[in-house]
């Protein structure tokens, strides 16, 4: 019996309280969560077990619940109280009170559970003897020194029920700084951000009253607020002196709005030993957040930490640790990208910002001005307390300056005869200098310039053409067309491991253009409602669906090829088994039945694979502070199950009890060994290492592609071992030995494959696989389509934004989407 201490014993109550005035009992609300709607796009159904609402609703044993089954139950009492017209307590009615009243739950049960840890802690210390003392009165062993990251404020003096909770709390926020700092530094020197030094944007506050809120809700007089993306130390100064951390960061495409925001968290990240209280910030692309699956951003922000960061789960803090660490404002948000949603959602989003955001709550957002004045016009409200910059646009002595430092010290006539003339002259000039000085007032027209002329060594003679380039959006054009190009020349293959600028392998520019352009426009295409692009994520796992690739026909070639390979299996083993005479009819029978019936199972499962999310799986053995284990209590059930198949087989058709509990013993045994090793196996495989890196698109599909295999590999060999010992055992008794092991071995081929394919919620790498062999057949995208966008991000051409990949600029997107290109000759 628990004490009212324990968290879950009111949270069990509230649900019961829920239930009972919804007046559904246990067998009802079983059936009627089949029915009800998930709050994510795309989730499939999810029936609540009895035993499973019986331990969530518990007054003497309640259990953590997960979030999904607390979802649910919630939202089928919901819509049974709404259908029958029965009114609800108003504490007991809103599905944000409940998101609130679980992630409280969690941080009171992560708080329990440190003080447990601390306590066992504190016992070994007071059983352990002191370490002897060495003649001079100094311990043997110097004291190490301490990690440069854990230069944190001592925590071990404080007293109170709170303080283990904040010190695992903290452990996890530099687990998570640490992952961040990883990931973003790596981005930034594929961005050549600071080579050779950063483009010098000065960012000034914005001069429309209307985009920000009243002056008395803002940091004291911030009208002096400047910046530059060449002191970016000053502006990390300058949001630390905020009276509230809230930063809109405006401009144009192509003005560097998403390159300030990288410098910021990168300079946060850096100068964060010195403010160890700070949050942790964490850069998202918000045009990912489902505002009706996730009302507030925390919400949203724990299932991102915790699809973007796995190896939080190896803290103390365990799977609740993204749910707390953005539950307790130790998350600081840096959405990019709020112009890339549509323009409905825009509104909705910053309205969720502003329901989502409390007293002491730091958030930076970047946008385009436009786009963002239409949603605060649209929306009637600013992002509260949020001050808002916007760029000037670049000097031309400035842009002049920063080619000159990317040329050789002696760049040829041409090219001086171009510097000479952008320094002097305005944007608004005709011509080809006046082209040339309107591409570069951006940070995007510069780089393009750099790329496309300065790094391959390429005749700048041709950007002095009038007839060509009679203005900025001519030349613009022509950069991004040849963009591809000049960086594959520029950027040879190489396998070493340190040249994370240069490519794997050896790629065509023209086929490289035809395949960027082909996920360009599939993108891009169909458009939202208001014109703008569909996604700007490329995200491996979503594929699949968006491209319909699991049809009902390709599901069903999938089952066809199972069953005829299990029947031909089964043809030639019994036929070997017998010598082919006569000839086994019944063998290719029973092969066509078995292989039929695991073909429509395996079909019929596939039509969700193409929803679901990717899952997780880490072999590295460093950093693990244990190695596989045994499961026996799921070995026992599951040889137990076998055993008793074995006996109910044998029983119908041997005659001598003895065998019959021999043959039901020895395939328990068997079976229960097997899967109680790879249950444990498994387990282990799917807990991340505290070594864990930064998720990126190619890291987040080799973990789900671990963690299909090692599933099949596990559930599908013991599949195989049940059913292959029962049966072969059995036949072998009424038959001949080498029939046994024919008819043993289809048996095992037909629940290996099974189990092996249909068992779990993480079939994303398997969708994968049958979307990538599709499109390679149908528009001649490459099989090895990962691979090819690692080279395309190692080339310059996407960016990585956690586990998604996108184009570089959304300038670019637009560029290939908008100029179709054919398939190369013998392209495929």
């Amino acid at each position: 019996m628990l004490d009212d201490s324990d968290p879950r014993l009111p949270f069990a109550r509230r649900l019961r309280a829920l239930k009972d005035a919804a007046a559904v009992s246990v067998r009802d609300l079983e059936s009627a969560s089949a029915r009800t709607p998930r709050r994510r796009t795309g989730q499939p159904p999810l029936r609540l077990k009895r035993s499973t609402i019986a331990g969530m609703i518990s007054e003497t044993r309640p259990v953590r619940p997960e979030q999904e089954h607390v979802e649910v139950f919630v939202d089928t009492c919901l819509r049974i109280a709404g259908e029958s017209g029965r009114p609800l307590p108003a504490e007991l009615s809103e599905p944000q009170a409940w998101d609130t009243a679980y992630r409280e739950l969690l941080v009171r049960l992560a708080g329990l559970r440190s003080d447990r840890r601390q306590a066992g802690e504190a016992a070994r210390r007071l059983q352990s003897p002191d370490p002897p003392a060495t003649g001079t009165g100094t311990s043997s062993v110097s004291a190490p020194e301490p990690s440069p990251r854990s230069t944190r404020p001592e925590r071990s003096r404080r007293t109170g029920p709170t303080a283990p909770a904040a010190d695992a709390v903290a452990d996890a926020g530099e687990v998570l700084a640490g992952l961040v700092d990883q990931q973003w530094r790596a981005e930034a020197r594929l961005r050549s951000l600071a080579d050779p030094d950063p483009i010098p944007v000065r960012w000034r506050l914005t001069g429309d009253d209307r985009l920000m809120d009243h002056p008395a809700n803002l940091t004291p007089d911030p009208s002096p607020l400047t910046a530059s993306s060449g002191d970016i130390a000053a502006l990390a100064g300058r949001f630390r002196a905020m009276g509230r951390r809230r930063l809109v960061i405006l401009g144009g495409p192509g003005t560097g709005k998403t390159t300030l925001a990288v410098q910021l968290l990168l300079e946060l990240l850096a100068t964060r030993r010195d403010h160890a209280e700070e949050p942790v910030p964490v850069l998202l692309p918000v045009a990912d957040w489902d505002t009706a699956a996730f009302p507030l951003l925390q919400d949203w922000l724990a299932a991102r930490l915790a699809q973007d960061y796995p190896a939080l789960r190896a803290t103390g803090l365990g799977s609740e640790a993204p749910v707390i660490l953005a539950a307790r404002g130790h998350v600081l948000p840096v959405l990019d990208g709020l112009d890339e949603l549509p323009a409905a959602a825009r509104v909705t989003v910053i309205a969720a910002l502003n329901r989502s955001l409390g007293a002491t709550d730091q958030l930076v957002v970047t946008a385009r001005t436009h786009d963002y004045r239409g949603a605060v016009e649209r929306g009637g409200d600013v992002l509260t307390s949020a001050v808002v910059l916007e760029p000037d646009p670049l000097d031309p002595a400035a842009a002049a300056g920063y080619l000159r430092r990317c040329l050789p010290v002696r760049p040829g006539p041409a090219w001086e005869r171009i510097l000479t003339g952008l320094a002097a002259a305005p944007a608004a000039e005709a011509g080809p200098i006046g082209a040339l000085a309107g591409v570069a007032a951006t940070p995007l027209g510069l780089w393009l310039l750099r790329a496309v002329y300065v790094a391959p060594d390429a005749d700048p003679a041709a950007l002095l053409d009038p007839v060509r380039f009679p203005g900025p959006e001519a030349l613009r054009a022509h950069l991004l067309d040849r963009l591809v190009a000049a960086l594959i020349e520029t950027r040879p293959p190489s396998r070493h491991p340190g040249d994370v600028f240069r490519p794997r392998r050896r790629h065509d520019p023209d086929r490289v253009r035809y395949v960027l352009g082909y996920l360009a426009h599939h993108l891009t295409h169909p458009r939202n409602a208001d014109g703008t692009p569909r996604t700007r994520d490329l995200a491996w796992w979503r594929l699949a669906g968006t491209t319909r690739a699991v049809t009902l026909m390709v599901r069903l070639a999938l089952g066809l090829v199972v069953a005829l390979t299990i029947a031909a299996v089964s043809l030639i083993a019994t036929g070997l088994a017998q010598g082919f005479t006569p000839f086994p009819v019944h063998g290719l029978a029973y092969g066509l039945a078995f292989g039929l019936t695991a073909g429509l199972v395996i079909a019929h499962s596939a039509r969700s694979w193409a929803r679901q999310p990717p899952g997780f799986a880490d072999l590295r053995p460093r950093g693990r502070r244990s190695g596989p284990s045994f499961r026996p209590v799921r070995g026992l059930l599951s040889g137990f199950g076998a055993g008793l198949a074995m006996v109910v087989m044998m029983w119908l058709t041997v005659d001598s009890i003895v065998d019959v509990l021999v043959a039901g013993i020895c395939s328990g045994l068997a079976v229960g060994l097997a899967h109680g090793f790879a249950a444990g196996f498994a387990a282990w495989a799917e807990a991340p290492s505290p070594e864990g890196r930064a998720g990126t698109p190619l890291a987040s599909w080799r973990a789900d592609r671990t963690l299909n295999l090692v599933r099949a590999a596990t559930v599908g060999s013991t599949g195989a071992l049940m059913g292959g010992l029962a049966s072969g055992l059995a036949a072998g008794f009424t038959e001949t030995p080498a029939f046994g092991l024919a008819v043993g071995l289809v048996y095992a081929l037909t629940f290996g494959v099974t189990a092996g394919l249909v068992a779990g919620r993480h079939h994303a790498w398997t969708a994968y696989l049958i979307a990538t062999a599709r499109l390679a057949l149908t528009v001649g995208l490459p099989r090895e389509l990962m691979s090819f966008l690692d080279d395309a991000h190692r080339l310059g051409l996407l960016r990585a934004v956690g586990p998604v990949y996108q184009f570089r600029h959304a300038e670019l997107q637009d560029h290939l989407a908008a100029v179709p290109s054919a398939p190369p000759a013998g392209g495929r």
